[in-house]
């Protein structure tokens, strides 16, 4: 699990988890949370959480690297993430007759 603290105007808190192939995201912006774990303690901790700004955000999804981003946890899960994504087939047919 991965989240993404996006800071200025709009902050927002994200959360990316990858298991059994799919990856989801969920959005985490309740005021009862606290890096990552609920008050009441349901919730399990991100392996890794960076608090970037959106810009920031764009150029680590562009492969750029981590420098001037605040990390929390094992920056190794980023790389793990990237490891399994691969480029899109453009000639997919997403929308047919």
């Amino acid at each position: 699990m991965i989240d993404l603290v996006v800071t200025g105007p709009a902050q927002s808190r994200h959360r990316l988890t990858l298991h059994n192939g799919a990856l989801t995201h969920r959005s985490a912006d309740r005021t009862d949370q606290v890096d990552g774990v609920d008050r009441g303690g349901s919730r399990a901790p991100a392996g890794l959480t960076l608090t970037l700004t959106k810009p920031q955000l764009l150029s680590v999804l562009a492969g750029g690297g981590l420098d001037g981003i605040e990390q929390i946890g094992d920056a190794a899960l980023l790389g793990d993430l990237f490891a399994v994504l691969a480029e899109p087939d453009k000639s997919f047919p997403i929308v047919t007759p």
